[in-house]
């Protein structure tokens, strides 16, 4: 048929019976039929046949490095655990931002989960940032408490820092950054969201992977820790007399049920959402651009590089521009899926939507903001088309998704059981090919990574793609509608789902005054123990002096000849005055510097000195 024919009725077909043709007969008579029976191709069909050009384009560029990266991933899988066992790790400090009143229930756990649950070969120093917009004197009493404590069963340094006049991130970020750490000690940065336990072989794997490629920083993978149903309290029961909708009676038993419900739904929806950005499409996308991103959390940076990109507070994601100004500099960013960390879903589904138009909003801005200096830069051709594809080529990819998965399958129920031209057939069939060479890669990676009880949410998410890509396309268009308003302003806290706030009181309250105990009760000098001596809970953490605890944190590394000893020499001739007690420890550190050994030396300067007994030239003297 041709645009213009008179319209005939749809003729039987296997596939489309017959109560179905006579259900769609009336809509045939509103929107005739426009693809050709008779083996040529209609204009339509050609207008089709090149939307799918562009839609087969995208979805080969994409299966084909998605098996790449999954080829990848494992071909260097065991060669790189086992070259990680030959690696010296060095000290290497973690940043934690966190909003107070938000994070209150969250963060003490955070950190006994850092100083506790985390293994690392080096030195760990923990720095807690937060900001406030009011005063919250016993929570911060509790924070306080922590400054400068050795904590947890690993015995990590905890500091804590409070940004007045803060209201972002950003600024925290900016703060500790740029204020707090030292450039001449400080040579690796880790960041944590305050609602974050990595895994116990995170920062490892970062440091390993960071090391081995020699990159500037790596990025890891998240997921959602709160999945059980049990999880998911139901919210209590509100009072008479307080705002907002209560059903009565049972309704209201129902009402909080379901809030349940959706809130447990919600957390593996994002999870299975998760496994799909940071194993599959993120790493091919790396391929793609040939850049990975830093996604604000769970990264491991070189200080050296960090300090030189001040975090933005204009936009809504400081940390994909941070990532676009790094990335056109020439830094190099990776992805690593496996080093891993669990956070927390959003508390409702209002949460995760103001999430997700923050995400989009931060990114629309970087693509507007930086889509001029890509053209600019000095980048190489392919790297400068990778940059487009991954920001503004996100528009063109949803619009592309739609297609694929919304506009044609509706077609494809409209004009069931008529025959296709022959090349638009041939691009449907090239689409189909690829769409389900992915589709099994996908699922390899899910039997490989996830745990069975995960594997019917990933299945779902996977087969409910439209309804994804209607969501991130009404995403887009609203962030696009609030930037060209001027209304894309304005940072909205993401409210996390947190299991029994008053425990989490508890628990915090705990662990404060525990620490505090510690510090107002420290053990006899004369019990030597090393900085590094792992404690159970519960017993007391091993008691450092702060000068011994400042050569811990600055010792020895490689290629760093002044990293301890000016320091240690600047302190024994304050305690003593002994110059050449100094003039030796200088000496000695000098000849030792170009080793592995750094922490090993750093720790036996504080064990030696602290079994003398004393704090200054002649605890030096006798150990060297």
């Amino acid at each position: 048929s041709r645009i213009g024919a008179p319209p005939r009725p749809p003729p039987a077909s296997p596939r489309r019976p017959a109560a179905m043709a006579d259900a769609l007969e009336h809509v045939e008579d509103v929107i005739p039929i426009v693809f050709s029976d008779n083996g040529s191709m209609s204009s339509v069909d050609w207008v089709y046949f090149g939307l799918w050009c562009l839609v087969d384009t995208l979805n080969v560029l994409m299966s084909v490095n998605i098996c790449r990266s999954v080829l990848r991933r494992h071909r260097v899988r065991g060669e790189r655990k086992r070259l990680e066992a030959t690696v010296a790790f060095e000290n290497v400090t973690v940043v934690v931002p966190c909003y107070l009143p938000n994070e209150k229930h969250i963060i003490f756990d955070t950190i006994d989960h850092i100083c506790s649950n985390v293994d690392y070969a080096a030195g760990l120093t923990l720095h807690v940032v937060y900001n406030s917009p009011k005063p919250m004197p016993a929570e911060e009493a509790k924070l306080q408490a922590l400054h400068g404590a050795w904590h947890g069963a690993q015995g990590r340094r905890v500091f804590v820092h409070k940004v007045e006049g803060s209201t972002s991130k950003a600024e925290n970020l900016n703060h500790v950054i740029g204020s707090v750490l030292l450039p001449e000690a400080e040579r690796f940065v880790a960041i944590f969201d305050a609602d974050h336990f990595p895994d116990r072989d995170c920062i490892t794997t970062l440091m390993g992977f960071l090391l081995l490629n020699d990159i500037d920083c790596v990025q890891g993978s998240t997921y959602i820790r709160n999945r059980k149903f049990a999880d998911h309290l139901p919210p209590p029961r509100r009072p008479k007399g307080a705002k907002g909708c209560a059903l009565p009676g049972p309704l209201s038993w129902l009402q909080r049920r379901a809030h349940q419900v959706v809130g447990f739904l919600l957390a593996n929806f994002i999870d299975a959402e998760f496994f799909m950005t940071y194993f599959i499409w993120m790493p091919a996308i790396e391929l793609i651009g040939q850049t990975g991103l830093f996604g604000g959390s769970v990264a491991l940076w070189k200080y050296s590089k960090l300090a030189d990109y001040a975090f933005s507070t204009s936009v809504q994601t400081e940390d994909i521009d941070a990532s676009a100004r790094a990335v056109l500099e020439r830094a190099k960013i990776r992805f690593c899926p496996e080093a891993r960390s669990g956070e927390l879903s959003p508390a409702s589904l209002r949460s995760f939507w103001r999430q997700r138009q923050r995400w989009a909003i931060g990114w629309d801005q970087v693509s507007i903001r930086y889509f001029s200096q890509i053209a600019e830069s000095r980048l190489s051709i392919r790297k400068k088309l990778g940059l487009y594809y991954v920001f503004p080529g996100r528009w063109a990819a949803c619009t592309i998704g739609l297609i694929a998965g919304v506009v044609h399958p509706t077609i494809a129920v409209i004009y069931n059981g008529q025959p296709w031209g022959p090349w638009l057939n041939g691009a449907l069939m090239t689409g189909a090919f690829f769409y389900a060479i992915s589709t099994a890669t996908i699922l390899s990676q899910m039997l490989w990574y996830r745990g069975p009880g995960t594997w019917p949410f990933v299945v779902v998410f996977y087969l409910a793609g439209p309804l994804y890509l209607l969501l991130q396309a009404a995403l887009v268009l609203q962030s696009l509608v609030r930037i060209s308003c001027g209304t894309d302003s304005g940072w909205v806290v993401t409210q996390r789902a947190v299991k029994g706030h008053h425990a989490a009181d508890g628990a915090a309250g705990a662990t404060a005054e525990g620490v505090g105990a510690r510090l107002a009760t420290p053990p006899p000098r004369s019990a030597p123990q090393s900085p590094f001596a792992k404690h159970t809970p519960g017993e007391e953490a091993p008691e450092i002096h702060s000068e011994y605890a400042l050569a811990l944190t600055h010792f020895l590394a490689p290629n760093r000849i002044d990293s301890v000893n000016q320091r240690l020499d600047q302190m024994d001739g304050d305690a003593a005055g002994d110059g050449a007690a100094a003039e030796a420890a200088r000496s000695n550190g000098a000849a030792q510097s170009n080793g592995d050994g750094g922490a090993v030396r750093a720790g036996a300067y504080v064990a030696a000195a602290r079994a003398s007994g004393a704090g200054g030239a002649g605890g030096y003297q006798r150990m060297l």
